[in-house]
């Protein structure tokens, strides 16, 4: 079926932001040169001489906001006033009548700084002796501890394991723009959730706000992170009694999107018998949040601790440290993958201290019985032990052909407790399905279209899909879209197949479209102006509802002395199906993101200041860099969502990452203990 949201695209008529009509000013913001320093004063005066607008923090004032379920990190102020605490730290705004104007101005706005000594990583931070933000005493900025059985007596094994930072790099990069309204403020943005932002924009400022939601050119939970560019430009807006326009230029995504990845470094303790039995870990987490007091991604792990394992004791203690770098986001799992990467590190490195297939470790430790519960998540379904004999096989037939086979297994806490609504109405000759978020690619709106077509038993044909700014919504994160739009489109129909009924009077029967009545047949997409709306509702005291599972099979060369991916084969449990195409298109984005952050993705800072900050020197992967992928789908549906759908966005990253590293581990004979795998680690 083909996928009709995608033909305005390839039309060129997708109507992203800057393709929307547009008067106004045009943003450009006054940018820190240093990872590190006071801000001693701001002076406008050149500028505004030459017609620009400025608004500095000094006149900005805007209360705190916390990250919340976006898992990034909280703004603590939009402008900075006092001090600056990573390159690209925005200490002013400047408007102008056209986007070039606009920067040729900010770049006339004189900053005193008086350099500080910059926080440049972990164990600069630790040492305590410059600091990012002084008035906690402190670079340790936040924490917490949690602890699941008993501490064995076994053997022990210690292992030390960094992740490194990297970019979201969505294909459009930031971009918004703020029209003042009588009473309110209009934002088109390309924002991820824009009306949980608008929102909090709202909240911060003490405005009203709508948030339209538009077409955005891919996120996966950078998006999340342009919530502080809307804050300045409201503000700036409402200051000057203007419409504002901006658009972030790709060095400004990299140094200052407050979007990246995240950076942890892990030291294990892993307990386990000489048959390959995990008994208990115990994993130190020291997470790199940048200039920020706070970061979610290093606690959303707790949803799968264990990842696909029964281990019976896991210690795990994470420290929040702040350094002078562009605060993470929510970047495409939130904090999982690297979760993911080391518990199958943990897994290879037991396998090999005691001679055994690091297969064999796997399937000795899987979860067997479903569900599963501990005290800190609940596992809804799945099968990884059938998963893994896919695996096995598969990885057989690699190794007769030559390749080196790296394995790993993972699973994913998709479907966060939350809402989400859809309204359904019959408008001429079609259904019309009205959400209320922004379409970033991954094709929720053919989803719609294939489950509304499902319950009304319609042709997809007939239903139109609409963005609104009146239906409640999340929309995409958290690999939440399949169960909560299932969820929604399925009561928005019973409802509104409930109404037509009504309407209709007497005896009716439907099947297939139609009304059957008395005094004849009717269409259900005659019946203009019916209309629901159903919020659907999932709720876990333990946040998240359904769990997908994944076994990959990562195979390499080495030709010249160099280590080539050739082949990654992802055995994929997406519960209950809503289209095979999707799952595969989304299984394979994930599996080349996991592939890139291993192989060659990082961003590298010298004394605070980040020297590849560009696609040249960064090393995103091109499509020629990545091996085939293929993806085969095992479902084992839900129990505890409306279809048996499980959420599949996030699931990819980790476990690829995993298989890429444990094969090139294997492939060079030595230990790799950090990603990306730029040099030989011992």
């Amino acid at each position: 079926m083909r996928l009709e949201e995608l033909l305005p695209l390839v039309r060129g008529e997708g109507r992203y932001v800057d393709d929307l009509p547009f008067k106004g000013k045009y943003a450009a913001f006054v940018r820190s040169p240093y990872p590190h320093a006071r801000v001693r004063s701001v002076d406008p005066s050149e500028a505004i001489s030459k017609g620009a607008l400025v608004l500095t923090g000094e006149r900005l004032r805007a209360g705190q906001v916390s990250a919340g379920e976006r898992e990034g990190s909280s703004v603590t102020e939009v402008l900075a006033t006092s001090k600056v605490r990573y390159v690209g730290d925005p200490v002013a705004i400047v408007l102008a009548d056209d986007p070039y104007t606009s920067k040729d101005l900010a770049d006339m706005v004189t900053v005193d700084y008086e350099p500080l000594r910059p926080v440049n990583d972990l164990d600069d931070a630790l040492r305590n002796d410059s600091l990012v933000f002084e008035e906690l005493g402190t670079n340790v900025v936040g924490g917490n501890a949690m602890e699941m059985g008993f501490r064995p007596q076994d053997r022990e094994l210690e292992l030390e394991l960094y992740w490194s930072r990297s970019a979201g790099n969505p294909i459009e990069t930031y971009a918004a723009f703020v029209v003042p309204e009588k009473g309110s403020f209009r934002i088109y943005s390309n924002a991820q959730a824009p009306s949980v932002l608008g929102r909090e924009v709202a909240k911060a400022l003490g405005v009203n706000v709508v948030a339209e939601p538009v077409r955005t050119g891919g996120s996966f939970g950078a998006k999340f992170s342009i919530q502080k560019y809307l804050m300045a430009l409201v503000a700036a807006s409402k200051e000057f009694k203007v419409p504002v326009k901006w658009v972030e230029t790709r060095t400004e995504h990299f140094t200052s999107s407050n979007s990246s990845g995240p950076e942890r470094r892990f030291r294990i303790r892993v307990f386990f018998k000489r048959t390959g039995q995990v008994t208990g870990v115990e994993m130190k987490v020291d997470e790199d949040v940048g200039a920020a007091k706070s970061g979610g991604q290093a606690f959303k792990p707790v949803g799968i601790l264990t990842g696909p394992y029964e281990i019976p004791y896991f210690k795990y203690e994470v420290r929040l440290v702040s350094t002078n770098k562009n605060p993470p986001g929510a970047f495409r799992g939130a904090g999982t993958p690297p979760h993911t990467w080391a518990l199958e590190r943990l897994m290879d490195a037991v396998a090999d201290e005691l001679g055994l297939e690091r297969t064999e470790v796997r399937e000795r430790n899987f979860v067997r019985t479903f569900p599963y519960e501990t005290p800190f998540f609940r596992y809804d379904s799945g099968d990884p032990s059938k998963l893994l004999e896919l695996a096995k096989a598969e990885a057989a037939k690699l190794k007769t052909s030559g390749y080196v086979v790296g394995i790993a297994c993972s699973t994913d806490p998709s479907t966060p407790s939350g809402s989400e609504s859809v309204r359904l109405k019959v408008r001429g000759g079609k259904v019309v399905a009205q959400v209320g978020y922004s379409p970033e690619g991954q094709g929720n709106e053919h989803s719609i279209r294939l489950l509304v077509s499902k319950f009304l038993e319609i042709s997809p044909e007939d239903v139109e899909v609409e963005l609104t700014t009146d239906v409640p919504s999340f929309g995409p994160g958290g690999s939440r879209m399949a169960v909560f739009t299932a969820g929604a489109t399925k009561g928005a129909a019973e409802e509104l197949l409930s109404k037509a009924k009504v309407r209709l009077g007497g005896e009716v029967k439907y099947s297939s479209g139609t009304f059957y009545t008395p005094s004849g047949e009717v269409k259900l997409t005659e019946l203009d102006g019916i209309e629901s709306q159903y919020a659907f509702n999932l709720e876990n005291p333990k946040r998240f509802n359904a769990y997908p599972f994944c076994c990959n099979v990562a195979a390499v060369e080495v030709r010249e002395g160099e280590v080539r991916p050739f082949k990654q084969v992802v055995f994929i449990d997406p519960g209950a199906v809503i289209d095979e195409e999707l799952v595969r298109d989304q299984v394979t984005g994930g599996t080349a993101t996991g592939i890139g952050l291993a192989f060659r993705e990082g961003l590298l800072f010298r004394e605070g200041s980040p020297i590849n900050a560009n696609l040249h020197d960064y090393g995103m992967p091109r499509a020629i860099d990545l091996p085939k992928i293929e993806v085969r789908i095992v479902p084992t549906p839900s129990p505890y969502t409306p279809t048996g759908a499980k959420g599949i966005g996030e699931i990819p990253v980790g476990v690829a990452a995993a298989a890429f590293t444990s094969a090139v581990e294997q492939a060079l004979g030595v230990k790799v203990r950090r990603v990306p795998i730029t040099t030989v680690h011992s």
